[in-house]
């Protein structure tokens, strides 16, 4: 990898990590949030649920948007968005106004995707936007393993509002650093297909329909990652018995082990392994994992840690896979990652409030947790038929050279 792609993937990373940063430490501290507000697990999905549901109702248009903007000016106002949120969740006094923020940090949410898939359409030659979408997509997941085993120890230190804090004072310095630390306005590399009437022409051309089944199979998987995912530091507290700081430990580290998780499926993508292919996979992969979380109430601990491993390498990495499917979509790529904002955060939005709901109702996660594992199989349902006889449409790196 040359020193312009590993700055190029530093800024891409960063900029993903960012976008969701403020969501998590959320989520991490979520015992105490609930105690010093007086609020209930409901509340909580609803404060997931303004945040992703915001993220995808402006999807289309944050796709649209970062078509015309270019990579680098929709990245710097998403760190501009995640900064300036983060101070003001830091300081609101009451449920309500947390609330606001957080649905105001969705904007951050809903352009991460479309203006990094962007950049990355513009910026990398075709043989190596794979490993490329596995590095940013592995900022999300940094973002996951930085809060989980961060958040515990400031919060108990200093309380929850620090986190965000030092939340904000990292995007402020990313965006500052932005224009110095890789050049995201660079020119369209040989074999790139801007700037001429062809691309004119396919920029209004109709999306493939393996773009529409992708968004379906990233709502579905959504609705996992917005329900039991996000419940997950209560659920080893409360179900499991672990203590808040373990309960932390076992968040991030799902997010640690989907980090290389990330970045060797996209090596495997660029290798020639089809975006479908990989979906099926992981989709079958995610099923098994949450069926071994659903295990660990009551049975051993160790099965929890088992089933934390293995939704990194399969809930925590389908994202790649998906979001080089819509980088392959060439001058197209953000309105295609609009599609899949779209799909990924409403099943984010719908599902927050319902599980909290759930638990609260039921005493128990076990609903959440197998209907996770059915919405999963859903998902595999999804992609796994082809709707159109061009290959070429799915976006294999062949056909991209030759766009």
């Amino acid at each position: 990898m040359t020193s312009r792609e590993l700055r190029f993937a530093l800024m891409l990373l960063i900029t993903m990590a960012m976008s969701t940063a403020s969501f998590f430490a959320i989520v991490v501290v979520a015992s105490e949030i609930e105690e010093e507000l007086g609020i209930s697990k409901f509340q909580l999905g609803l404060l997931g649920a303004v945040n992703t549901g915001i993220g995808g109702f402006f999807g289309v248009q944050a796709g649209q948007l970062c078509d015309q903007l270019g990579g680098r000016r929709s990245m710097a106002l998403v760190l501009i968005i995640a900064g300036v949120t983060a101070v003001f969740m830091a300081v609101v006094p009451g449920f309500w106004l947390l609330l606001i923020g957080m649905g105001f940090a969705g904007f951050a949410q809903g352009l991460a995707n479309p203006s990094t898939n962007k950049a990355i359409a513009l910026g990398i030659m075709a043989d190596r936007r794979g490993v490329m979408t596995g590095l940013k997509q592995s900022g999300v997941q940094l973002s996951v393993f930085a809060t989980g085993f961060s958040m515990p120890a400031i919060s108990a230190a200093f309380g929850w509002r620090a986190g965000l804090w030092i939340t904000a004072g990292i995007s402020f310095a990313a965006l500052l650093g932005l224009g110095a630390i890789t050049e995201l306005s660079a020119t369209q590399p040989s074999g790139g297909t801007e700037g001429n009437p062809a691309s004119e022409e396919a920029a209004g051309a109709r999306l493939s329909p393996f773009v529409y089944q992708v968004g379906v199979y990233g709502f579905l998987l959504g609705i996992i990652g917005g329900g039991i995912g996000r419940f997950t530091p209560l659920f080893a507290e409360e179900a499991v018995g672990f203590s808040p700081a373990v309960a932390g430990i076992v968040f991030g580290l799902a997010g640690l082990v989907a980090i290389p998780a990330r970045v060797a499926s996209g090596v495997l993508l660029d290798r020639g392994i089809e975006p479908r292919r990989t979906l099926v996979i992981l989709g079958w992969g995610s099923a098994v994992a949450l069926v071994l979380t659903w295990l660990a109430d009551p049975g051993p601990n160790a099965i929890l840690w088992v089933a934390t491993v293995l939704s990194g390498l399969t809930i925590g990495t389908w994202n790649t896979s998906a979001n080089l499917a819509m980088v392959r979509q060439g001058v197209n790529a953000g309105r295609a990652s609009g599609v899949l904002v779209v799909g990924f955060m409403f099943g984010l939005t719908i599902s927050g409030p319902i599980v909290g709901w759930s638990i609260d109702e039921t005493g128990s996660y076990t609903p959440a947790i197998l209907g996770s594992a059915v919405m999963a199989v859903l998902g595999v349902a999804a992609v796994i038929r082809r709707l159109e006889p061009d290959q070429a449409r799915e976006g294999t790196p062949k056909e991209v050279k030759r766009a």
